[in-house]
């Protein structure tokens, strides 16, 4: 898909010359995120007590989307609006938005999620009393497309342990649990971290490598909104099918989804700077995905095989 707006991306964030980095960026990545985006804003820019910017990168919107936020960036001065010159894809565009906020702390927005009006306030005070910390997140409620209750969901998981390797079991024990990714990040520790990989399960790797970097601090008031619908990116999308849209370039006949996710897992914990007998450890603390990975890998292998014997087409 290409952008409709003539103006090249430049052009389109205000200057930034002379302003004071706030303590906190907010990226908010968006396609298409009419349905839900007008309250995501209002909830975001209602945020009290907190210093921060809203940066938001439009992955050429078709729908409403462009509008909204352009009124939002006129009306505000903490908003800036990029509309990307093309498609990148979700994680490109999660990878760049990183490059584009400012500030010690940052933090993923969702188009569709809502967010309490101390959210920021809290998490960053959480993030200043634990100096060794990677990431403050709270409590949050899982809600429907009419925004009405699911269920709440606590951190259960040791993720605030001194002990590198016991946060990275946790967090494979937990491994579907990811309302961390919008948590509060330290900027410093992100940036140690590989980026995003081009893969479904892209925030799973992302929490796993940060829990490896520093404590997950868990605030337990529910701070966030997180709503689930049909739309969204882990629903509605196959891995392989996600895949073939963000690297077009690959044969995905060819690609073995569980596997690569268990190499972006290995190159995490090859990234991190652990000592020897931390990173064995941290190999080892793979056995809970191992358990759950090994028969659908098998699968991976199995349609790997019948794609080479069956002819294209």
């Amino acid at each position: 898909m290409t952008g409709t707006s003539p103006e090249p991306e430049t052009r389109r964030a205000p200057s930034l010359v002379g302003r004071a980095a706030p303590e906190i960026g907010v990226g908010l990545c968006v396609f298409n995120g009419e349905p839900y985006l007008a309250t995501a804003l209002k909830s975001l820019l209602a945020q009290e007590d907190a210093d921060f910017e809203l940066v938001i990168a439009d992955n050429c919107s078709t729908d409403g989307t462009e509008e909204l936020c352009r009124d939002a960036a006129r009306n505000d001065p903490r908003v800036r609006y990029l509309r990307r010159e093309k498609n990148l894809g979700v994680i490109a565009n999660h990878n760049r938005i990183v490059q584009e906020t400012r500030g010690a702390f940052f933090s993923f927005a969702g188009a569709d999620d809502e967010y309490r009006a101390d959210r920021l306030t809290l998490l960053a005070a959480a993030l200043r009393a634990r100096p060794e910390a990677s990431i403050a997140f709270s409590s949050a409620e899982e809600i429907d497309e009419k925004g009405d209750l699911l269920e709440v969901w606590h951190n259960t998981a040791p993720t605030d342990h001194p002990d590198p390797v016991t946060r990275l079991h946790a967090k494979l024990v937990k491994y579907d649990e990811t309302l961390q990714f919008y948590g509060l990040i330290r900027r410093e520790i992100l940036l140690r971290a590989l980026p995003l990989q081009p893969i479904v399960a892209c925030d799973r790797v992302l929490i796993a490598q940060l829990a490896l970097l520093g404590p997950l601090v868990s605030v337990a008031e529910p701070l966030l909104r997180h709503r689930n619908h049909a739309r969204s990116v882990s629903r509605a999308n196959h891995a392989r099918t996600f895949r073939k849209r963000e690297k077009p370039e690959e044969n995905p006949r060819f690609f073995l989804p569980n596997a690569a996710e268990g190499v972006a897992l290995l190159r995490a914990i090859r990234h991190t700077p652990l000592s020897g007998r931390d990173r064995l450890r941290a190999y080892a603390a793979m056995r809970p995905w191992l358990r759950r990975n090994a028969v659908p890998m098998a699968k991976n292998v199995a349609h790997a095989g019948l794609a080479l014997v069956r002819p294209a087409g």
